[in-house]
Parts: C-alpha cells; sequence; structure tokens
C-alpha cells in the first residue's frame, strides 16, 4: 500500500527528501567515499562529452532509422500477424513532423484576466479539411502481456469538393508507433493503382501524409485507400482501447478484458482516424482474440470467425452505417448474456451482458429497454436504425455510461438493479439506473443518428438526450411523477453550476483536449436540457415534437449546429401559429446559449400593474456591472385565476431592462411567476408579494412551492434578500409533511448552509431551528418504511430521515445505531431497508469506532452488488477517526484495495465532505497528486473532482493562501487538466469567504431570534 507522501525532509544542500515509507530523514553527517581535485573532474568532463559525441555520429550514420523505435514495439513477426489488409510493404514514416509553424499553432488552456494559466501552454486541435473517409477497415488485436495493440487499418477517402486542391491526408494519433503506410489511387474502373507518398508523424499528434501525385486533371472527386500498420497502447486509465482485471466470484480466478472508451476523442489512442464527430463513415471492424475470451462483440452482429493462428480467433462484423468515431466501440472479455430479446421484423435482439454472479441483476435494464425503445420510436417517428442493441455492465468504466451504437457500455452500478429481498435496490438507485438507460437509448437518435457537428455543440445530443429521458421515464413509469422531478433535479443542479463567473456558455468554442472534457458537465446536460424543456413549453408539445421529428429526419446520419435546430424550430412555431411572427426561435434562443449565467425577475406591485426587471443572478464575490439580458418567456399564474398554463403570456425581450404588465392581480391576492418553473430564471419578489405568498403557500402548485424556497436559499446566499424570507418558507415547509417536491428542493440549500455553519458557533441555532422544521414530518412519516408505499413515498421518507439524522434528533441516529448493530451481530440477515442505507450505514460509522469501520469494509469487499458497494463506498468516508480516513484516501490508489479506478473520486469526495476529513483529503492531494494524477489519467476528470471536492468546507483566508499554494504546485507539475477545475474551485473558495464575512452574521442573528421567539432551547 503507497504510504501518504509527506514533505519537509531535508539534506545539507536544502533539497527535499521523499521516501518510499514516507518517513523524513535528515543527513548532518559528513559524506563518505573519494575526493576528486577540480583539475580532474575538468578532464574527466571532456573525455565523457567527446565519447558521447562519439556515440552520436556513430548511431546517426550507422543505424538505419526505424518509426517503431519504441521499447514496447513488438517483433516483426507480431507486427505481421495483425496485417491481414497488408500488400507489399509501403512508405515508412518518418520520424519528425514537419515544422510546427507548419502544423500547428499554440495556444494556451481556458484562462481569463484575472488568472494565471499553467505553464505549458496546450496544443489546439486543429480540424483539417482536404479528405473525408468513407470506409474504414480495422482489424486489431490486444496484446495483454505487452499492454499494447497491434493492428491495421484501411481508410477509404474521398477528396472535399468545397477545398480547392490536394491537401495532404492528416490522421489523428495519440501514443501510437507507425509501422508502415502506403496509398491507392481508386480508378474511375474501381481498380486500384500504387500512389507515391510523403509522411511524417508525431505519436502523440497527427500522422501528415503528402500525395505525390498530381490530380489536377481529375474531372471528379478523387478516391484513395489510405493503408495504414501500427502499434497503439492497450491503456489502464480506462481510455482508448483499455485493459480491466477483476475477480470472477464464482470461480474466484482472476479474469480481464479489453474495452473501448473513444468519446470523446480517444480513438486517436487506438487506431489513426481522422477523429472527429463531422467526419462519418463505416466502419467494417475485425478483433482478433484468444480462444479463452468467448464472448466479443462491437456495434454490428458478428458475421464470422476464422482461426487467425493457433491459440487465435478471427471475428468480423457486418459494417456499420455512417457514425462518428467516437461511437466505435468493441469488447473481449467473458462476460455471460441474459434477457435476450430475439430480433424481429419490427424489433431488434436486446441483450444484457454481466459478470456471471451478476446476471440475476439484469432483468430491470432489460425490462426498460424493451420498453423505452417502442416509446423513442414512436416520438421521434423513426425505427431504431440497427438490428441488435447490447447493454454491458463493465466492472471499471469511466463514465455512467456511453451510448455507442449498438453496444452501450455502462458501470455495473448504472446498470444492474438486484431485485431479491437481501439485496434489493433503493428506489434512488432504481431511479439512477432508469433515468442513465432512457439517456443512453435516447442517444442512439439525438447523437448517433444526428450528430454534432463539433464538440462546441456537445449540448444538442447531451442536452436533449437528458431531456428526452425524463419524457420517456414518465411515460414507462408514470407514478414516479419525473415531469415534475426535472424542475428539483435538474434545472436547480444547473442553476447551482451556473451562478459563478466561472461558468460559460453551453455552446462556445472549444479548441483543446482539456477545453473539450471541461464541458461534459452540468451546464452541457442540465442547463441543455432545460433549455430544451423551456422551448418544448413556449413551442407547445405537438409543435415541439413535430419540430424534433423533422430536425432528426433532415439531418439523419449526418451532423448538425445548433442554427439548424432554430430554423426548424421556427418553422414549425409559425406553421402551428404558437410562435408569434414577429419573433424566431433563433433572437430567443441565442440569448440562452452563447452567455453564460441566467436572469432573476424582479417582480414589484403597484396597484393592479406589475412592474418587472431583469439582471444576471451572480454570487456576490465576483459581481461586477453585467449588462447581459435575455429573450424571457413569462408565465403567471395568480389567486383569481390559478389555471396553469405553460404557455407565455409575455415576452420580456433582451432588450428590455423593465415591462410593465397591466391590470393583471388584484392588490390583496397572490401572484406567481413561472408557472411549473420551465423557465430558466429566478423570481425575486417584493414584500407585499412575499407575504402573500407566504399565507397561501399551501395553494401553489408543489413546483412552484419548491421554486419558491429554492429560489429563497439562493437569493439570500447571493444578497438578493436576506435569510429571514428563506427561514419563513422552510418553516412553512415543515407542516406540509407529504410535499415531496418543497423537501427535495429544500435538502440542496440547507446541505450548503451546513457545510458553512458546521464550525462555526451558529451551528447551534441552526440544527436546533432545523430540528424543529424537520420534527414534525419525521414524527409523521416515521423511520421504518410501511408496507406498499409508492416510489416517491419511499424517496420522500430517505430526504426526511436524512435531514433528521444529519440535525442529531435522538430518535433517528439511535434507530440507525441500532440496526447497524443488528447487522454486525448477525452479517448474514441485513434488515436496513435499501432507501435507508445511505443515512444509516453514515450514521453508524460516524458515531462508531474502528469496529464498525473494517465491518462496512469488509461487507464492501464482499457485496457482488454494485449499488451496495457505492453506499459502502460514501459510508467509509462518515468515520471521524483521522486514522482511519488517511488510511481510507491511501487505498484508493492501488487495486489490491478493492477499490476500482472508477471509484476513486468517489471515495475521496466521502472523505472530503466529513468535516472532520477535509483537510486531511487536501492534505492528501496536495502530498500525492503526481501520483494521482499518473493513476488515473486525465480521462474522466477524477482529480479535478477531487480539486473540486477539497473546497467544500473552505471559508476562511487561511484556506485560500493554502489551496493557493496548492495551486502553484499543480502549476509547476503542469497539470494542464485541472485547470478549470481550480478556477472554478478558487471561485467556489472566495465566494464562501465572502459569505462568512457578511451573510453569515445575518443568518446567526435571525436563527438566535428564531430559537428565543419560538423558545426552541
Amino acid at each position: 500500500m503507497p504510504a501518504k507522501m509527506m514533505e519537509g525532509g531535508y539534506i545539507n544542500e536544502g533539497g527535499q527528501l521523499k521516501t518510499k515509507n514516507g518517513q523524513k530523514y535528515v543527513v548532518n553527517h559528513k559524506p563518505d567515499g573519494y575526493f576528486v581535485t577540480k583539475g580532474c573532474i575538468a578532464l574527466m568532463a571532456c573525455a565523457a562529452i567527446l565519447a558521447l559525441l562519439a556515440v552520436f555520429l556513430l548511431t546517426y550514420f550507422l543505424v538505419l532509422p526505424r518509426c517503431d523505435a519504441s521499447t514496447d514495439s513488438p517483433t516483426n513477426e507480431t507486427i505481421s500477424s495483425a496485417s491481414i489488409y497488408s500488400p507489399s510493404r509501403g512508405v515508412k514514416a518518418k520520424e519528425k513532423p514537419p515544422p510546427d509553424e507548419d502544423i500547428m499553432d499554440e495556444d494556451g488552456a481556458l484562462s481569463d484576466q484575472n488568472y494565471e494559466s499553467f505553464n505549458s501552454k496546450e496544443d489546439k486541435i486543429h480540424l483539417y479539411e482536404g479528405w473525408n473517409p468513407t470506409r474504414y477497415r480495422l482489424i486489431i488485436e490486444p496484446n495483454i502481456e505487452r499492454s499494447i495493440n497491434n493492428g491495421s487499418v484501411w481508410i477509404d477517402v474521398t477528396s472535399d469538393p468545397k477545398v480547392h486542391g490536394i491537401q495532404p491526408i492528416i490522421l489523428d494519433i495519440y501514443q501510437i508507433d507507425i509501422i508502415d503506410v502506403h496509398v491507392l489511387e481508386i480508378t474511375e474502373t474501381n481498380g486500384t493503382s500504387p500512389v507515391p507518398i510523403e509522411t511524417n508523424s508525431d505519436s502523440n499528434s497527427t500522422l501528415w501524409i503528402y500525395v505525390k501525385k498530381d490530380f489536377r486533371k481529375h474531372t471528379s472527386l478523387v478516391r484513395l485507400k489510405v493503408f495504414v500498420e501500427f502499434i497503439s497502447r492497450l491503456s489502464d486509465t480506462l481510455q482508448g482501447l483499455y485493459q480491466v482485471n477483476y475477480k470472477d466470484e464464482t470461480s474466484g480466478e482472476s479474469q480481464w478484458l479489453a474495452s473501448t472508451q473513444f468519446s470523446p476523442i480517444e480513438a486517436r489512442r487506438c487506431f489513426p482516424c481522422m477523429d472527429r464527430p463531422d467526419k462519418k463513415a463505416e466502419f467494417e471492424i475485425s478483433i482478433v482474440r484468444p480462444y479463452e475470451k468467448s464472448m466479443i462483440l462491437s456495434n454490428m452482429p458478428h458475421m464470422f470467425s476464422n482461426t487467425h493462428r493457433p491459440g487465435y480467433v478471427q471475428e468480423d462484423f457486418e459494417v456499420t452505417p455512417r457514425m462518428s468515431t467516437y461511437l466505435v466501440a468493441f469488447i473481449i472479455s467473458n462476460l455471460v448474456e441474459s434477457n435476450i430479446t430475439t430480433s424481429t421484423d419490427v424489433a431488434p435482439r436486446i441483450r444484457v451482458w454481466s459478470r456471471p454472479e451478476m446476471s440475476d441483476m439484469t432483468g430491470y435494464a432489460h425490462k426498460l429497454a424493451t420498453e423505452i425503445l417502442p416509446f423513442f420510436e414512436n416520438y421521434f417517428d423513426i425505427k431504431y436504425k440497427l438490428p441488435k442493441i447490447d447493454l454491458v455492465a463493465v466492472p471499471d468504466f469511466g463514465f455512467s455510461a456511453m451510448e455507442n451504437w449498438g453496444l452501450i457500455f455502462f458501470r455495473e452500478s448504472a446498470m444492474l438493479v438486484p431485485e431479491d429481498k437481501e439485496r434489493r435496490s433503493s428506489a434512488e438507485h432504481t431511479e439512477h439506473v432508469a433515468e442513465i438507460l432512457a439517456h443512453e437509448l435516447a442517444h442512439q437518435w439525438f447523437g448517433n443518428l444526428v450528430t454534432m457537428k463539433w464538440w462546441s455543440d456537445l449540448w444538442l445530443k447531451e442536452g436533449f438526450a437528458n431531456y428526452m429521458s425524463y419524457l420517456a421515464l414518465d411515460n414507462v413509469e408514470p407514478t414516479w411523477r419525473t415531469r415534475e422531478n426535472f424542475a428539483v433535479y435538474e434545472l436547480q443542479h444547473a442553476m447551482l453550476k451556473d451562478a459563478d463567473t466561472t461558468s460559460h456558455p453551453i455552446s462556445f468554442e472549444v479548441s483543446t483536449p482539456s477545453d473539450i472534457r471541461r464541458i461534459f458537465d452540468p451546464i452541457s446536460y442540465s442547463k441543455g436540457a432545460s433549455l430544451v424543456r423551456m422551448m418544448n413549453s413556449f413551442l407547445g408539445e405537438e409543435t415541439f415534437k413535430n419540430a424534433v421529428r423533422s430536425y432528426l429526419k433532415r439531418f439523419e446520419y449526418a451532423n448538425a449546429v445548433q442554427n439548424d435546430l432554430w430554423q426548424i424550430m421556427s418553422e414549425f412555431g409559425h406553421k402551428y401559429g404558437v410562435l408569434p411572427p414577429q419573433l424566431d426561435v433563433k433572437n430567443i434562443m441565442d440569448t440562452w446559449t452563447i452567455k453564460a449565467g441566467y436572469p432573476i425577475l424582479s417582480v414589484v406591485r403597484n396597484g393592479s400593474d406589475l412592474i418587472i426587471t431583469q439582471q444576471r443572478y451572480i454570487l456576490p464575490q465576483a459581481r461586477a456591472t453585467d449588462k447581459s439580458r435575455w429573450y424571457i418567456p413569462i408565465t403567471l399564474i395568480t389567486e383569481s385565476s390559478p389555471a396553469h398554463s405553460e404557455t407565455p403570456s409575455y415576452w420580456m425581450t433582451d432588450q428590455d431592462e423593465q415591462i410593465v404588465i397591466p391590470d393583471v392581480v388584484h392588490p390583496d391576492e397572490w401572484v406567481c411567476l413561472n408557472v411549473n418553473r420551465t423557465g430558466y430564471y429566478r423570481v425575486k419578489y417584493d414584500y407585499d408579494s412575499l407575504t402573500q405568498l407566504s399565507r397561501h403557500f399551501e395553494q401553489l402548485p408543489e413546483i412552484n412551492r419548491a421554486q419558491l424556497i429554492d429560489d429563497a436559499l439562493n437569493l439570500a446566499r447571493a444578497e438578493y434578500v436576506t435569510y429571514d424570507i428563506a427561514l419563513t418558507f422552510l418553516i412553512r415547509m415543515g407542516h406540509s409533511y407529504t410535499d415531496i417536491l418543497p423537501w427535495a428542493a429544500a435538502s440542496k440549500g440547507i446541505g450548503y448552509l451546513t457545510n458553512m455553519l458546521i464550525r462555526e458557533p451558529a451551528f447551534d441555532s441552526f440544527k436546533t431551528v432545523m430540528r424543529h422544521i424537520v420534527l414534525p414530518a419525521f414524527q409523521h412519516l416515521g423511520f421504518d418504511e410501511k408496507d406498499n408505499e409508492t416510489h416517491v413515498q419511499l424517496l420522500h421518507r430517505a430526504t426526511v430521515v436524512y435531514l433528521a439524522c444529519t440535525f442529531g434528533y435522538d430518535r433517528c441516529t439511535n434507530r440507525a445505531q441500532f440496526l447497524f448493530r443488528e447487522w454486525i451481530r448477525v452479517p448474514a440477515i441485513n434488515n436496513i431497508k435499501p432507501n435507508l442505507k445511505n443515512t444509516v450505514y453514515c450514521v453508524a460509522i460516524r458515531e462508531g469506532g474502528v469496529h464498525e469501520w473494517r465491518f462496512a469494509y469488509k461487507q464492501y469487499l464482499e457485496t457482488t452488488s454494485a449499488s451496495e458497494k457505492e453506499v459502502l463506498l460514501n459510508a467509509l468516508g462518515c468515520t471521524r477517526d483521522p486514522s482511519l480516513l488517511s488510511k481510507y484516501l491511501n487505498m484508493t490508489l492501488y487495486m489490491e484495495s478493492g477499490i476500482r479506478k472508477q471509484d476513486g473520486a468517489r471515495a475521496f469526495s466521502a472523505v472530503a465532505g466529513n468535516s472532520v476529513g477535509f483537510e486531511i483529503a487536501f492534505d492528501f492531494l496536495q502530498s500525492n497528486i503526481e501520483q494521482i494524477s499518473k493513476y488515473f489519467g486525465d480521462g474522466f476528470s477524477i482529480l479535478s473532482k477531487m480539486v473540486s471536492a477539497v473546497t467544500t468546507y473552505m471559508n476562511k483566508e487561511h484556506h485560500l493562501n493554502q489551496f493557493e499554494r496548492f495551486i502553484a504546485k499543480a502549476r509547476k507539475l503542469n497539470l494542464k487538466q485541472i485547470e478549470s477545475s481550480v478556477k472554478l474551485s478558487t471561485e467556489h473558495v472566495k465566494n464562501n469567504i465572502f459569505w462568512r464575512s457578511r451573510s453569515y452574521y445575518q443568518l446567526q442573528g435571525f436563527l438566535e431570534k428564531l430559537v428565543s421567539d419560538m423558545n426552541l432551547n
């Protein structure tokens, strides 16, 4: 187990000394050995230089240059075994690329004028034009022993008629050794002839192929076949084609599998290609596997098998439709299939794959897939395009899931749902699995069939897939109230992330790998989905659905940009008369997509009129003059007109700072804006309106009650209102025992206040007030579940029980500890209800000691339920024992601990989210940042998640000073992948400090007054 690395040791010269066991050593004694005069040293140095020069010259003139100079390169015999398409040897690539100015410019990673960027500038990803691929014929053989892939690829390319002249053919590669390259021309009679070429390659960037033939006399497009033989890396960082080692619980044997993750720009790690979403092509894939690996899948159905050589089989697959490189997928393993639906003329074959010991957990995913797929086919009026879908639970996977066309990969916890009594999943986990599955199936249309042209418009696939998943679940699980939940779980989440100056527009230029990875965030997913929902609202369901159908049909197998979507939405909005003639969707939606943030609408009564102004919501530490304005659809209801309608009654344009809505509300009645919270904005009411809304709180739609609470908490956090307003609505919420959405909406805001107050004197008053709010609901619902409760009732109790235990209500914490002790007493019987496990496990470990922690860790190692493992990973971080927290953090850096790489950030965040553990986590991160970066790689933002997690409780100046020292260290190490996270986290800490210096004292006063006035002591 790697020990925690400690700084501070020194030698006489002043350098630092680190040792493998982490101990400090001080060297003060006289060194042993021989002493040499300065003259001797000079003579020896000259001799050494001359010897090195001689070796260099001999090497240069006597050794032939080769492209496969890597120490990982196999022998030529091994290489040729993968080259089944290879004719005679062609031209080998030169080792040196052309001069930098001929290849690419340099540009820094994302930065702003107030932030010093990291030392090394990051190369832009250039979008080279001139050739379009039409088909890849790829054969690849993973070599597990040597951690490499031997491969070859034929790429059919056609000259781009929009580009003048014959340009170099430029292929993306990353850590790939080029062995052989040659090019054939496809003649007008479909024959082939060799084409002379020159090549240059940089194994971490591009392969340039210069065509040395004059094609100017061609009257038609030039068609070429490009052959490349190569060696790529079989990684262990869950990127590209990577290897996973795991234990088969049924046999007890160690197993390996090789799987792919090519999104967003990782196909270039596996094979040379034009690794861009707009360079679509067909793919003909062949995989060479050892006999002992019986399961091999790719995007399309298996075609046939051939013996490749003794002990190895070549598996060939049908040709894919036109698709982007990031969707190519294959897996070699011994996973097993279950819950098979055979293909018919009207439905594809659906299979679910997992480890053998988990095959009984695949039923729910299969059931959902068979129901959701027909829903999407009907909604989009387009049949699913492939003959099959395989759903695969991969033992170690960086994302929650990946929508590869026809071969969807999942983390085990994101697909498997135990249904037996002892291991069954919670309602929360079941819903999580359903949402992810629906999201990935929506991608089979949004993303796979129609793809954004470049990653700048990532939201076109992620925002739509996110929103469509809610529509699908509302159809297949109608009792879950999924559409209503959207306003809490997606929109509210997006607004929290979109409140800082470091937020970004959902559509903006990205040009470096860090840029691209950065935008896989709540802005692209949750804000994107929220804006799609807002469009659906102001266009109406039927108009929106018909426009979506037209968009998908118009751009199927092709690429689109957001302006293409706006044009079609406007066409249908005008056609159906739901969009005023003077408006078009582009004018409306560009104000939301090409700028960051969102507005607050301030509402002031003037008799029966409403005066509404807009301004950008932003947290106060960095608040500056911001003239951003939006095109805002306004819906409202009043006490006398409470009928719900999501169609906007009024529009506020991006030219309007203020509008007046005349004669809309009686002076003595309530008015509520943003019906069902379909608009992506907050509402700030004047005193009279707040008084009416508080007095008639229960009359409002439940979503709007949730909105009032969330808005009040966040407006107070940003100093637009005072905390007495938020506390008033929280107290009103406490009387509504069964209102699920307001409680769920409040929990995030309450969580922030808990983090800020837990180490402050005001926390006692806060706990007292919160117990007063939570107690009626806890007493009404009780700790233990009742028979036949609905999905939403189970979720609601889990929220209330969590809050009751968080604020130290004895009946809650005692019950939790009792249930956990009973489990320890009889480990074979766990009577803790799945929906309460998160709270029970955490409370028991927090209040317990080493015995409870070790028991939980043992259960983590033994359970085969992926969802149970995640609950236990969270709970292990709840202990207050510093030595256990340090041990737990160290365990994340070696696989023998049982903690998989995909779960490293979860375990770290559990410790960082602990008020005792966050400083331990920060110290661990600082001391081990190099090892963490190397171990986890840069593909899934694990290090960035760790950086964000450690700032949870930071709200003092010395925290900021410590964090800035950490940034300086990261900058020296040139960890470019965390630069955007560092900026976000720095602003988060500054906002916390600002809040503590001002809002804390205001809130403290209100809390103490409440405790006194209500006799809560």
